[in-house]
């Protein structure tokens, strides 16, 4: 029987069953999305991602090492140390090539605070201070100064013209007194004189009175009684006018001594003025040429190691490891942006430049403090280390001073699904 070769393939019937999806598969897949769906978010909600801030950071102790920076260029002139020399605070290192001659620096600066305690004084002040024939380069004009002020100050007391002045004067009241003394006397008999002239007068005025003596008599009783009684008031007079002459040298040596203590104090002042000058001008040496340790432990040398060596202004000279150094933390500097996630006790991911963390593994921290003002638009934090220097491979890492590294601080645990609706929901309110 022969088949039959004219099937029509492009029916009606052929295309409405190709093109027709059963009923059971749409029904199973709308079920599937939705359950993947559901699965998304309920995965979403459990599964948490960390907000984390990268920052770089500083490996040292809580007692920080001094690093000791040249503020002037120039060769290094004496050195005076050796590395990995223990020294003590304020212990001489070295001292950069400058014009003056280093020891008499050092000499003035001694006989300086020796000199100190004589500056309050109401006296002339004895000091060796001028002996030596200094060589002090930039502090030169400055000791020139205080020499010039020091020797006002001195002569003022060596000449003593107001002590000398005032003996004078007070010289002359002592003979003042003594003339006063005269002419008390001399008051008194001219009292005595007086009062004798009065009863001759009175005596001779009842007898004109009663016609015995002429007038002529009377006349020359009552004369003689007016010229003593002239010469009385004269005596005193003279007492007063001597008096007002005391009084009068007296306010001049009054005068003096006002006079004297200004000029003493102006003087003294100067001399305060420009020994505070001097003195300064030294410091100011010392910072610009000479490198001091301003801690207890251990030096240690950078880029320079013997004397003769050039540096320049700014260049790390050496670096003093302080000798009771025990606490390790991290010093990490943040940046403002999204500073305000950051919080005490927060953790912190550590990896180390010297340590590659793919074979050493990372160090945990914690967060110890903040500051609270940022500086050059960074914070400074600080990291403890609850577990020391053990990575989360179980190695420990060998401490350094200043070692850097990069600092993953993770500032919360968010879900997945709360970072999704965070951008939308903060959308939302924007256009609310």
């Amino acid at each position: 029987m022969d088949k039959d070769t004219n099937i029509e393939l492009r029916s009606d019937e052929v295309k409405e069953i190709l093109q027709r999806m059963p009923n059971w598969i749409i029904r199973s897949g709308t079920t599937l999305f939705f359950v993947v769906i559901f699965a998304l978010l309920i995965g979403s909600w459990f599964f948490r991602y960390p907000d984390i801030i990268h920052s770089k950071l500083v490996l040292t102790t809580l007692n920080p090492p001094a690093e000791l920076v040249a503020r002037s260029s120039g060769q290094i002139q004496n050195l005076y140390v050796s590395d990995n020399q223990e020294v003590k605070k304020g212990e001489l290192l070295a001292i950069i090539e400058n014009p003056a001659v280093n020891d008499d620096v050092f000499v003035l600066k001694t006989k300086m605070n020796e000199f100190h305690e004589h500056l309050t004084g109401v006296d002339g002040i004895k000091s060796n201070l001028l002996e030596g024939n200094f060589r002090l380069g930039e502090i030169q004009s400055y000791y020139n100064g205080f020499l010039k002020s020091y020797a006002d100050y001195q002569r003022f007391f060596d000449l003593d013209y107001y002590d000398r002045k005032i003996e004078s004067y007070k010289d002359k009241i002592s003979k003042y007194n003594l003339y006063y003394d005269r002419q008390y006397q001399q008051k008194v008999i001219s009292e005595s004189e007086l009062a004798i002239s009065k009863k001759q007068f009175l005596r001779d005025s009842s007898l004109f009175i009663r016609g015995v003596i002429s007038q002529s008599d009377f006349q020359n009783a009552r004369k003689k009684f007016l010229e003593q009684s002239y010469a009385f008031h004269g005596t005193r007079s003279s007492l007063a006018s001597t008096q007002i002459s005391i009084s009068e040298v007296n306010q001049q040596i009054i005068d003096l001594e006002l006079k004297k203590e200004n000029e003493r104090k102006d003087l003294q002042n100067l001399l305060v003025q420009s020994f505070d000058n001097l003195k300064a001008q030294i410091n100011i040496w010392e910072q610009k040429y000479v490198l001091i340790t301003p801690i207890d432990g251990k030096v240690s040398f950078n880029r320079f190691y013997s004397s003769n060596q050039n540096v320049k202004t700014g260049e790390r000279v050496f670096t003093v490891l302080p000798s009771d150094s025990t606490k390790i933390i991290a010093r990490v500097e943040l940046g403002v942006q999204g500073a305000g996630k950051v919080k005490i006790g927060q953790r912190v991911n550590i990896k180390l430049d010297n340590y590659p963390y793919l074979e050493y593994g990372m160090l945990e921290g914690t967060i110890r403090s903040i500051s609270k003002v940022p500086e050059d638009q960074k914070y400074s934090l600080d990291v403890d280390f609850p577990k020391g220097l053990v990575t989360n491979y179980g190695i420990e890492l060998d401490f350094a001073q200043q070692i850097e590294g990069q600092a993953e601080i993770i500032t919360e645990d968010l879900r997945l699904l709360q970072r999704i609706f965070n951008p939308i929901r903060s959308l939302i309110k924007d256009r609310l």
